[in-house]
């Protein structure tokens, strides 16, 4: 089941210092930065905060970053095999498929591709979706490619405390460390 969170720009972080105690226990989670917003300093601060030590916490994030869709695509494909049981973050899929410099024919060769490798994700995967202005032609690329997931829930800096249970999301085992 992919389950998918649309937020605004503070998304990737706040779901990070979620992350930070099941981090700290020894989870190793790895996280897809499409839209390189992975905040290092952040979640180092996070985890001093609150008694963790901050390279343990560091250690078990496993980074990588694609520098475009077809590296994210590339990415997504190879994930089924290689996840095995630790959990996945693909942190702004959609960043690179609204890339200006992504030509419109190539986006949308893309995005239904984009789309199956979302479908083809562990269960133990969620994807955070930043909100981002685009045109209307790639923004319903990008809505038909959260199409794949079985779950998307939105959050908004108003909805109060966070937490997956709020979102609906309890099935999601992320913190099993």
């Amino acid at each position: 089941m992919v389950h998918t969170v649309v937020g605004s720009s503070w998304l990737p972080a706040w779901f990070l210092s979620a992350l930070c105690p099941a981090l700290h226990r020894g989870l190793t989670v790895r996280w897809i930065d499409a839209g390189n917003r992975f905040d290092a300093y952040g979640l180092g601060r996070t985890a001093r905060d609150s008694g963790a030590d901050p390279k343990r916490v560091l250690r078990g994030v496993r980074l990588a970053r694609p520098f475009n869709a077809f590296q994210l695509e590339a990415m997504l494909g190879r994930l089924p095999a290689e996840a095995g049981e630790s959990p996945v973050v693909v942190s702004d899929p959609l960043a690179l498929l609204y890339d200006e410099e992504l030509p419109d024919d190539e986006a949308r060769r893309l995005a239904p591709r984009l789309a199956r490798a979302l479908k083809a994700l562990p269960s133990n995967c969620v994807v955070l979706n930043v909100v981002r202005q685009t045109t209307p032609e790639r923004a319903a690329l990008g809505e038909a490619v959260l199409a794949a997931s079985d779950r998307v829930v939105s959050l908004n800096e108003n909805d109060g405390p966070l937490s997956l249970e709020a979102l609906g999301c309890e099935d999601l085992v992320l913190a099993t460390a």
